[in-house]
């Protein structure tokens, strides 16, 4: 039996019937079954892979990462399995591992004694990916050590309702398909525009195209935009969408970023301090069809005190989810704003709120950071 499954396994199943044994409710009976569908499916898996019957113990595997696509420990294990079938699944092994420990894996000796691994160890990103579940380690272990004392009452933040927004997954690649939130640019051609948009690629194969409000189970499920299912088939990426309609071509990585459809995306970071968002901005859009053109600037303030003023816009709506925006010459909007990870939270002085996703899009040729940021579907430059 390989070194590591046999601990592995062991912990995987006393996580399991714990798991099974708090499960109470209605709503997590489903998910007990899976836990001890997967407690029972792991032993196969490791006859197969003893056995080096590789497919079988990669279909197991694949079963377990469907019900559990954030479990570290099932993405490690796909990553022996390639490995250990080595040839061709090699990138796929490194692709696996990544993901394990971008989910949060930092079981470092493991890693790096594991013989099922060691077809892996003449890659120079294995050293990279040890130091990356170091840091895993580490940060737990400091993160494990630290108590947050409770802030008074009178130092509580009043302007904005509470928001749980989940953070997205890390930007990976999982069996040739794509996990994370990237940022993707597009010349169009036929109107001379440049396409951005927000596109989440979410671990369980889904893709949210244009996705404007985070990444919790609410907002993809009640997410407006283009959604469908990803696919890898060979080096090509193919999206199935919701109307039936494919989009499919060649997936060339670049860093932690990739090329596909003639659309660039790159991996995108939250804002490290609240304090790097706040400042003036100017945000345009512009289309050209043949001589005629048109343009919209909106100038966006986030005051380091909290407030906002936003010339040319006016929030409609009542809720989060349902606030748009009105445009024009004559509308303005001021209130205070909130960062909350990848949303800024805008709540204007009728109590309306807006929620969009934000992050830094900066050129690296700028020496100030962030030089522009992505709101709402329009790059704002920062105002010197």
């Amino acid at each position: 039996m390989p070194a590591f499954f046999g601990p592995l396994l062991r912990f995987l199943i006393a996580s399991l019937v714990a798991g099974a044994a708090a499960a109470s409710s209605p709503a997590q009976d489903d998910a007990a079954s899976r836990r001890e569908a997967i407690e029972m499916m792991y032993p196969v898996m490791i006859s197969a892979l003893e056995a080096r019957n590789f497919g079988r113990a990669r279909n197991i595997c694949d079963q377990a990462i469907i019900w559990e696509p954030q479990n570290p420990v099932h993405h490690y294990n796909l990553a022996c399995i390639e490995a250990q079938t080595g040839g061709t699944r090699l990138p796929y092994a490194m692709g696996a591992l990544d993901l394990a420990i971008a989910l949060g894996f930092n079981e470092v000796d493991h890693l790096k004694t594991d013989p099922d691994l060691k077809p892996l160890h003449g890659d120079p990103r294995f050293a990279d990916l040890v130091r990356k579940a170091t840091y895993n380690a580490t940060v737990g272990a400091a993160m494990d050590a630290i108590t947050i004392p409770a802030a008074p009452a009178s130092s509580r933040p009043t302007s904005a309702p509470a928001v749980d927004v989940e953070k997205p997954a890390p930007a990976a690649f999982n069996h040739g398909i794509p996990v994370g939130l990237y940022f993707m640019t597009r010349y169009q051609t036929s109107t001379r525009t440049l396409e951005k948009g927000a596109w989440y690629f979410a671990p369980d194969g889904r893709v949210y195209q244009n996705l404007e409000y985070g990444f919790s189970k609410d907002d993809l499920t009640g997410h407006a935009g283009p959604r469908g299912t990803a696919a890898a088939e060979d080096s090509m990426l193919v999206v199935t969408w919701a109307d039936g309609k494919k989009t499919t071509g060649n997936v060339e990585r670049e860093g932690t970023g990739f090329l596909w459809d003639m659309g660039i995306f790159t991996a995108v970071r939250a804002f490290e301090d609240v304090s790097d968002v706040a400042g003036i901005y100017e945000g345009g859009e512009s289309l050209s069809f043949g001589d005629n053109r048109a343009a919209a600037s909106r100038r966006l303030e986030l005051r380091a005190d909290g407030t906002f003023s936003w010339a040319g816009v006016s929030f409609v709506g009542p809720t989060p989810q349902a606030s748009r925006l009105s445009t024009g010459d004559n509308d303005a909007s001021k209130g205070r704003w909130q960062l909350s990870g990848y949303s800024l939270i805008l709540t204007d002085e009728k109590g309306a709120v807006l929620r969009r996703i934000i992050f830094p899009s900066d050129d690296e040729k700028k020496a100030v950071k962030p030089d522009r940021m992505f709101f709402g579907g329009m790059i704002y430059k920062r105002q010197l």
